[in-house]
């Protein structure tokens, strides 16, 4: 057994034990470890609602628009928000430990499936997608830190147009597009605004692509879990109170540092320890480039025989479709059956997408399917051979 595989048993081991034990504390019911995947999607709504409630006093400009004797811009707005609307601190608050507690869940559910092994083969597309939407939600994040336009939303400003210029060849194209003109203006932050809605509404179309080869994906945790995370969420925002920083200015001196919310801005800490921008764009495609391939077969560090589909046994299907219902990834067909058939349909397996789970197997009431290696008739001799020991 090699090393990474020693890694990924012991991981699962002591996932396996902590469920266990969580099972003995909150009920399998109520585990959140069985949720993993639905924890994220909570705290995306909670961003949604709270988003929208910030969206309806926030003003993306960053100077005097209204040429009003108040100055009013992206800053005097959100400490509009925080100060003088009932709840408004409440809500930011609320706003920004969730995108925290999001990132979190995240990486959880990334490495609850990484140490069960459930990232390779037939499930490459959710691992894949998985990493395009953490990519996203990590951007999503950093332009919301650009809209509260303190000091350290111009120097993130200011850093991030450094990377781009990096890019060979698009740099310009990209700074451009960034600043939405050539320099920081009224329209840079009408753009953020733009992007920071906009990707988090294509985060629905990564979650489609993400849940498409799933039959029955849970999506959204027992409510008492829901209110348990809300509670969480309240007691940080309680606690640790949002504030802005001063509010950014274009002519006066750099921002010489700034408090790094390591969640999101963790890739401004590694760009400020690189030499130059074209270096840290390498290094990060290759980190996200590597962690997108891992499930490919040619990369696979866990060496195993390709799994065995399930076979359907045609004289004794009669196409009610059970399995093609139970079937977890998709990999049963229900195709018209041919002329001297005595049924509309019969089932046929997909290889590429069976994971040999065997759960058609018990779906099927007629025993018309079966796994090569394991068939059916084999399964139940076990079954009684233990009860009889019993």
């Amino acid at each position: 057994m090699s090393a990474y595989e020693q890694l990924i048993k012991s991981g699962n081991k002591f996932f396996l034990v902590f469920e266990d034990l969580t099972n003995k504390i909150m009920t399998s019911k109520y585990n959140p470890l069985y949720y993993h995947g639905a924890l994220p999607q909570f705290y995306l709504w909670v961003l949604y609602l709270s988003g929208l409630l910030l969206f309806a006093y926030y003003i993306p400009t960053v100077d005097n628009a209204y040429l009003s004797k108040a100055l009013i811009n992206a800053w005097t707005s959100v400490e509009y928000i925080n100060d003088s609307i009932p709840f408004g601190a409440v809500v930011r608050g609320i706003h920004r430990y969730a995108g925290d507690a999001m990132v979190i869940t995240i990486l959880l559910h990334a490495i609850r499936v990484w140490f069960t092994d459930r990232y390779r083969q037939y499930r490459w597309l959710q691992w894949f997608s998985g990493i395009v939407l953490f990519v996203m939600v990590l951007f999503i994040g950093q332009t919301g830190y650009y809209l509260v336009w303190d000091e350290r939303s111009l120097a993130l400003t200011r850093m991030t147009v450094y990377a781009l210029e990096g890019v060979p060849f698009f740099g310009p194209g990209l700074k451009e597009w960034f600043l939405n003109g050539d320099t920081i203006s009224n329209y840079t932050m009408s753009n953020y605004l733009f992007i920071h809605i906009g990707l988090s509404f294509a985060l629905l179309f990564g979650l489609w692509i993400h849940y498409v080869r799933m039959t029955r994906p849970v999506m959204t945790p027992p409510p008492a879990i829901n209110y348990v995370l809300m509670a969480l969420l309240l007691v940080f925002v309680f606690m640790f109170p949002i504030t802005s920083g001063k509010m950014a200015s274009l002519n006066g001196p750099p921002p010489t540092g700034f408090e790094m919310d390591w969640f999101f801005l963790a890739p401004y800490a590694l760009m400020n320890s690189l030499p130059s921008a074209l270096v840290y764009w390498l290094v990060v495609a290759g980190i996200t480039v590597g962690a997108c391939l891992l499930p490919m077969p040619w990369s696979f560090l866990i060496k195993e025989p390709p799994v065995e589909a399930a076979e359907v046994v045609l004289n004794k299907c009669v196409g009610c479709n059970l399995c093609y219902l139970d079937c977890p990834y998709q990999a049963i067909e229900m195709v018209p059956a041919p002329a001297n058939s005595r049924f509309k349909l019969l089932a046929t397996v997909l290889p590429y997408r069976c994971s040999g789970c065997g759960v058609c197997v018990g779906a099927c009431a007629f025993d018309a399917i079966d796994l090569p290696d394991l068939p059916d008739a084999n399964v139940l001799a076990q079954v009684k051979q233990i009860m009889e020991a019993k």
